[in-house]
């Protein structure tokens, strides 16, 4: 309708109306805009092959010094008096059994008998107790070494995998390395993996799901790169009802030559005006004609037409559906068992759900779907719900199969002694009341946990190692334990290598920084990962918590760090690179900026050599010069305070040099 000079202004409705139409066609336009450009991006680049061997080299260094003389001290240290004897009774009895006092003395000498029948109330669910417990079955209650196997081996383990993460992160193969180099010589992760304790175990499945995370983000990508294609460059249609409609051809220059035959120019010539002219040949004019008339399919009705217009309209506006997504399974299952093994892994759960929610609208809307948030809400959310959810959630009960199937666990027969509305319950599932009173005790004790401790420590210091904490500690006299000083020291210090974690708070700060300002997707994942494993520390800061709870976040700041890392490295400017390829372009046949050679003149030229090394300007090399300096300050660092660190007996005044700061002892 047209309004004239005379006619009602419209109503506010009806304007509001209007203001809503066109900011949708600005939003369509702009959504074709993306979706024109959109592609796969790093997801597709490929790793180098020698990215490979050398992850595995690292990871064997690696391996080699975290088992060297992991038998030592042949006795329980710091939390080991709980896990350890934990690991022991589950692997041997299914559930925690109790010690009786003084039960250490007769663990270090290798008599594991002293056990009671009754069961132990613990707080912690037991798949970490089962990991330590398969190492000491495989090499002996007495060996020191057996404890401490499993956890040696994850903590190598994630070596190698924080080296592929930092690969699908950054597409870098140096820098994936520089990820898992700095996590092998990082002092907690490193202590940790010689200490038989649960929170190693908890980052590995942490680690493992955000790896998962990374794939399923790569496979996602890909599939909207793939749909963005099919809807800025749309295949013809393969049925009748999909083509569109043909134009009118035209019949003079349709009509057959002199020199066709009259089958040919009865084949060519069209018997509608809207139907596009066909040439057979003779034979199969004939053998066509001879068995079947042709028919054609009728036009699409006005029906069929605007359910595929609605159709298309749905597809644009919301995206496509991303299929069945197996590596959100793979996650929920990685969550699930690092909740198994300490509740803080339901933590990593709810972060990284957040951040499914997020890159999945992220990567909607740089694909171009006109309404990503309703898109993720559609197509995404329920789906993706189901497979992390639930199955995390199962893979955390499966955990406890031990505890489900004994009969004298702790707890397990609560339900049969307390009158409930729990005896509606089939008896399959008798267990289940009876796991829930558990877990309510538990979470109590936990909350409730504010006993002094001269290692507990606040999360805000945390990311600065301002309160490590001492596994192991003994002092000597001259002569003993070869001590050739007045007196020595033997300790285990659980702080992180100084360089790394001296860059931390700048690091996550950068992160921060280059997230909001470039809008980069990498350094907000990282943050993302530090968000699950630090930030819920802060709602218990009147708990007993201390620094080496940090190891879950060591991966992701050894990530923070190698981003930053990434961003002093710089790259070469574009016009040298020009420079260099310039001159092999030339060899190359049909080059969009140079003339095709002939054959003759690219055999007389030779092959062409690649050149591997470019001239880099004085800032650019300063530049790589400190990240290489960094590197190496990182190796010394952790050189010099391997003795803390492996609890080798050195001088008193060697031990107190090492004590760079005061909170430290």
């Amino acid at each position: 309708m047209t309004h004239t000079a005379d006619s009602p202004a419209p109503t506010r409705r009806i304007a509001r109306e209007r203001l809503a139409r066109k900011r949708e066609k600005v939003r369509a336009g702009a959504a074709t805009m993306r979706r024109e450009t959109f592609h796969a991006g790093m997801w597709a680049t490929r790793a180098p092959l020698w990215m490979w061997p050398t992850l595995l080299v690292i990871t064997g260094i690696g391996a080699t010094l975290r088992l060297f003389r992991l038998d030592f001290p042949h006795r329980l240290i710091f939390d080991e008096t709980y896990y350890v004897k934990d690991g022991y009774s589950v692997i041997n009895f299914g559930y925690e059994r109790s010690w009786p006092e003084n039960a250490d003395d007769s663990f270090n000498a290798g008599d594991p008998s002293v056990i009671e029948p009754t069961p132990e109330y613990v707080v912690h669910p037991p798949l970490g107790k089962w990991l330590i417990g398969w190492g000491i079955d495989l090499f002996g209650a007495d060996d020191s070494f057996g404890w401490r196997f499993t956890v040696a081996i994850i903590g190598t383990l994630t070596i190698f995998l924080l080296g592929v993460i930092a690969w699908k992160l950054f597409r870098s193969a140096f820098f994936a390395c520089v990820a898992a180099g700095l996590l092998a010589i990082d002092g907690e992760h490193f202590v940790h993996s010689r200490t038989s304790l649960l929170d190693i175990v908890l980052m590995a499945f942490v680690l493992l799901a955000f790896f998962f995370i990374l794939l399923d983000r790569e496979q996602v990508t890909k599939r909207l790169a793939t749909w963005t294609r099919s809807t800025t460059n749309p295949s013809p249609p393969s049925t009748p009802t999909e083509a569109a409609p043909a134009p009118t051809p035209n019949l003079t220059e349709a009509a057959p030559t002199p020199t066709s035959s009259p089958t040919e120019a009865a084949a060519s010539a069209p018997s509608d005006p809207n139907e596009i002219p066909r040439t057979f040949p003779p034979a199969l004019t004939e053998s066509i004609s001879s068995t079947a008339p042709v028919t054609e399919a009728a036009p699409p009705t006005a029906a069929a037409r605007r359910r595929h217009r609605a159709k298309s309209r749905d597809v644009i506006n919301f995206g496509p559906r991303l299929g069945v997504r197996p590596w959100i399974f793979a996650a929920g299952i990685s969550l699930g068992l690092a909740a198994g093994v300490k509740w803080s892994g339901l933590y990593a759960l709810a972060a990284f759900g957040i951040l499914l929610v997020l890159w999945d609208v992220h990567s909607r809307y740089r694909a171009g779907v006109v309404h990503p948030w309703l898109g993720m809400f559609i197509r995404d959310s329920i789906p993706s719900f189901f497979k992390l959810v639930p199955i995390a959630v199962v893979t955390y009960l499966a955990c406890w199969t031990g505890w489900i199937r004994s009969d004298g666990a702790w707890d397990r027969q609560w339900a049969a002694e307390n009158f409930g509305w729990w005896r509606a319950l089939p008896e399959w599932l008798d267990w289940l009341p009876s796991l829930a009173h558990y877990h309510y005790t538990a979470y109590s004790f936990h909350v409730g946990l504010d006993s002094e401790h001269p290692y507990m420590s606040n999360p805000w210091g945390w990311i600065v190692q301002w309160r490590p904490t001492s596994f192991y500690y003994e002092s000597y006299d001259k002569g003993d334990m070869g001590c050739m000083a007045a007196k020595c020291s033997s300790a285990i210090t659980s702080v992180g290598n100084p360089v790394i974690w001296g860059l931390a708070a700048l690091a996550v700060l950068v992160c921060l920084i280059v997230w909001i300002i470039r809008r980069d997707v990498r350094p907000a994942v990282i943050l993302a990962g530090l968000a699950a494993t630090w930030l819920p520390w802060f709602a218990y800061q009147e708990r007993t918590i201390f620094t080496f709870y940090t190891i879950v976040m060591v991966p992701f700041v050894v990530l923070a760090v190698t981003y930053c890392l990434t961003l002093v490295w710089g790259r070469v400017p574009a016009g040298g690179r020009a420079a260099v390829t310039g001159q092999a372009a030339a060899h190359q046949v049909g080059s969009p900026s140079v003339p095709s050679a002939s054959a003759a003149e690219r055999m007389a030229a030779g092959p062409v050599k690649k050149q591997r090394f470019a001239r880099i300007s004085a800032a650019l090399f300063a530049r790589r010069l400190s990240v290489g300096l960094v590197l190496v300050a990182a190796i010394l660092a952790f050189a010099y305070f391997w003795p803390i660190y492996t609890g080798e007996v050195i001088p008193f005044s060697a031990w107190n040099n090492r004590m760079w700061n005061i909170t430290w002892r």
